[in-house]
């Protein structure tokens, strides 16, 4: 089957088009699930076989991507990450749809973002490349998995924040059938303890702060404290050098 016939575009995305199913074809993308990646507007919008949907706006989509924000002192996700007080530069090892990455980079926060799924990836990287937002100096994009990264790459950061796939959260930032879409793709974070593990054994951190659903049990290791919200709770870890 040509792979290219799953994508809708114009001539002037044509080039666009090709560029994505290279690198789709080059990180041995599963298309099975894929019924269309339409490249004819600005924003890429993908479909699934059963018709479900979704995008990533940073400009446009201001229910995920413009919330109402205080502080950098204030705001439950800055506090657990330290307030300032621990370094701005965060590496967030699972993008997904980057709602915690721009949040993070609005208030000032220098933020690495990873994303594993090369699909997932590209939406977020044209996402980038449109937006015409302020915070984007704030935000560099990386297709990579949390643990290759973290073993080649030797870059400081102050901070790591993890939000792993968990199968029941709280609150889902999409519609419930894009959601289903979504988990298709970035899959349950299977990984998510040995990548915890990683994390706290990074040289140069402060912290490693990783969201988890309020009554969800602690990811494989015992945090040593944690902040809460209504539905989400951050769990704080410190770093443990050999």
């Amino acid at each position: 089957m040509d792979l290219l016939t799953k994508f809708s575009f114009t001539y002037e995305s044509q080039q666009l088009a090709l560029q994505w199913l290279q690198f789709l074809q080059h990180n041995n993308f599963n298309f099975e699930n894929i019924k269309e990646i339409n490249l004819t507007g600005k924003i890429p919008i993908i479909y699934d076989m059963a018709g479900n949907k979704f995008s990533i706006d940073f400009n446009e989509n201001r229910i995920n991507y413009h919330k109402k924000k205080s502080t950098i002192k204030s705001e439950i996700l800055s506090r657990a990450l330290g307030a300032g007080r621990a370094g701005l530069r965060v590496l967030d090892i699972s993008a997904g749809l980057a709602i915690d990455t721009v949040f993070l980079a609005q208030l000032g926060y220098q933020v690495t973002a990873l994303e594993r799924n090369p699909l997932i990836f590209l939406a977020l990287q044209r996402a980038y490349e449109q937006c015409t937002e302020g915070f984007k100096i704030n935000i560099k994009f990386f297709h990579a998995s949390a643990i290759y990264f973290l073993n080649t790459n030797s870059e400081i950061f102050d901070v790591i924040y993890f939000d792993p796939m968990f199968p029941e959260k709280t609150k889902s930032a999409l519609p419930r059938q894009e959601m289903v879409f979504f988990k298709s793709l970035v899959g349950n974070d299977s990984d998510a303890v040995a990548v915890l593990k990683q994390c706290v054994r990074r040289k140069g951190l402060n912290r490693v702060v990783v969201k988890r659903p309020l009554k969800a049990p602690v990811l494989g290791l015992k945090p040593h404290s944690h902040v809460d919200g209504k539905l989400i709770r951050f769990d704080i870890y410190g770093v443990q050098h050999d």
